[in-house]
């Protein structure tokens, strides 16, 4: 069963594409975006979403996608690290 776990972290690991620096920076981006809407509203919106009808009030309660992409990276660092430190125990 060891040995099958560590196959499988091995063969996550090799799909693993991106660097820990993009996901840091990706989740940083995420952050502040949703930061910036929570504090600006409107403003921070593009003027090619708010004529789609797409305003603060749809990005942050009716499909809250901004807090969506945050909680993905914070998901994919978890998962980076974790695997990371699995591969240095062994």
């Amino acid at each position: 069963m060891l040995l099958y776990g560590l196959l499988l972290i091995k063969k996550i690991m090799s799909k693993q594409k991106r660097t820990l620096e993009q996901i840091k920076a990706d989740l940083d981006a995420a952050k502040a975006k949703l930061k910036e809407v929570q504090e600006k509203g409107d403003a921070a919106i593009s003027a090619y979403d708010l004529r789609l009808g797409y305003n603060a009030d749809f990005y942050l309660n009716r499909c809250p996608i901004l807090q969506n992409h945050v909680s993905s990276f914070e998901r994919e660092l978890r998962n980076y690290l974790m695997l990371n430190n699995q591969l240095t125990i062994f």
